[in-house]
């Protein structure tokens, strides 16, 4: 399987010229990547993970030549239109007649917070009490990009960013993949009647995510 994004080398060289010698002195250090230090880098920098996403153009029914911005493909589910130019999001749809409901992917470099401020985040636009660790340890398990994801499903009035007020009888699904080389959020939010519809949409969406 290709990596998603890129993948650390397996070893790492150090080089140090010396001021003090009339003539550069090289001191090479090889040494074997732990397996944490080989896992996926979600962002190669804050510039890559931070470009406008009105560069990406397409968006039809599957990541395509269009797309050669992301590194990664997917299946747009039926029904589902996407937004360009969302800030801080890779991929945007929305959902429903009225688009009153919306799906997005969003990467992070580094942990992106940590999976409990990540989850108890979540929970609090939701209206919803935060969590413990261990209350999040045992949270079920879905997959994205082929690993195991942390899966969110919370139902209550939802008070998103810049939201006028609180939204009644919404429900949110998302899934949280972590790990210290980067960070994957997929969140759906809407009347909860809306994504009860589109659970199935959902599951499709996220498993059909693939590196390139």
């Amino acid at each position: 399987m290709k990596p998603l994004f890129r993948f650390l080398p397996i070893a790492a060289l150090i080089t140090l010229n010396s001021c003090s010698d009339p003539g550069p002195r090289e001191i090479v250090e090889v040494r074997e990547l732990s397996g944490k230090e080989q896992e996926i880098v979600v962002a190669d920098s804050p510039a890559e993970r931070f470009r406008m996403p009105s560069q990406m153009s397409g968006g039809a029914a599957s990541g395509g030549a269009g797309e050669a911005a992301l590194p990664f493909v997917w299946t747009t589910p039926e029904g589902w239109e996407r937004q360009l130019g969302a800030p801080m999001r890779d991929l945007s749809f929305t959902i429903g007649e009225a688009k009153e409901g919306e799906c997005y992917l969003s990467r992070l470099p580094g942990a992106g917070g940590g999976l409990t401020a990540n989850v108890n985040r979540w929970r609090g636009q939701m209206g919803a009490e935060p969590m413990t660790d261990e209350e999040i340890a045992a949270l079920p398990k879905k997959p994205l990009f082929g690993l195991e994801g942390v899966f969110v499903d919370v139902t209550g009035e939802f008070s998103g960013m810049g939201a006028a007020g609180a939204k009644p009888n919404y429900r949110m699904l998302g899934i949280i993949l972590t790990s210290e080389a980067g960070a994957v959020f997929v969140k759906m939010t809407g009347p909860a009647e809306l994504v009860a519809a589109n659970e199935a949409n959902f599951d499709l969406f996220c498993q059909s995510l693939k590196p390139r």
